[in-house]
């Protein structure tokens, strides 16, 4: 059979493949050993960020942004919503133009 003789050259290359691999010098090491890392001792105490305000504060100061920004959000969609309806109804009574919009 074909395949036993092409599998039987495979097997004899890979053998001298691993035969060269073995007889070239081995590669030097380019990489400088690394040195232990001192542990650190862990601080007295946690850490905490300032920003000088209190933690409730600044939570307070965000929570009222959010609130200023959702309340322009629903602003400005209310007034688009007006707008658009606005020119609906002008164009459905024959009022305006397209260009409008």
């Amino acid at each position: 059979m074909n395949w036993k003789k092409e599998l039987e050259a495979l097997v004899q290359q890979s053998a001298a493949l691993v035969e060269r691999a073995r007889s070239v010098a081995p590669i030097p090491k380019l990489i400088a050993p690394i040195a232990p890392i001192a542990k650190a001792s862990p601080p007295d105490s946690p850490r905490r960020l300032s920003w000088g305000t209190s933690e409730r504060e600044h939570i307070s100061k965000r929570v009222a942004n959010f609130r200023a920004h959702q309340e322009r959000v629903r602003r400005e969609r209310d007034e688009y919503f007006s707008r658009t309806m606005q020119r609906t109804r002008d164009l459905a009574r024959g009022h305006g133009s397209d260009e409008q919009m």
